[in-house]
């Protein structure tokens, strides 16, 4: 990909997490990525999100759980990208927060589907409405790095 080339991120294809940088901002490891204190996409692994994309887990305390609760009082529709087995990240669509789910018996069910035990909360998802299939064209800078292969980035 040549510097400043446009990219339309499409449902079910595959794109690197610095395409997904470049594009969004943010943090190249977060799963919740944020730009002015604001969450601008979801990049999920099914190690840490088992039902991804329809669910966000959440783990521990503090900063994570603030800017989840941030994000579901938004109400805003961000880009979901879920780590594909074949590398890349696969575009989901864009969804947005139906529900907050903190109830302990279904953070254990999780659990037990192999997300990770410090599950404090879970962020169920929803296609946006208009159900777009592509994300508006956005001009990037630069060529991309290496994607990062490990964690959620």
């Amino acid at each position: 990909m040549e510097s400043g080339e446009a990219v339309r991120f499409k449902k079910g294809s595959l794109y690197t997490r610095a395409q997904i940088r470049a594009a969004f901002g943010g943090s190249p490891r977060a799963a919740l990525v944020t730009r002015g204190g604001r969450v601008v996409c979801a990049c999920l692994t099914r190690r840490r999100n088992p039902r991804a994309p329809e669910e966000i887990v959440i783990g521990g305390s503090g900063g994570a759980v603030r800017l989840a609760r941030a994000f579901a009082a938004s109400g805003a529709a961000v880009p979901v990208f879920v780590r594909a087995r074949r590398g890349g990240w696969e575009y989901a669509g864009e969804r947005r927060v139906r529900t907050l789910l903190e109830e302990p018996g279904a953070l254990l069910a999780l659990v037990a589907e192999g997300a990770p035990p410090d599950a404090s909360l879970a962020l169920l998802l929803e296609e946006a409405p208009g159900g777009l299939e592509t994300v508006p064209d956005v001009l990037l800078s630069a060529a991309p790095p290496p994607m990062c292969a490990t964690g959620n980035g």
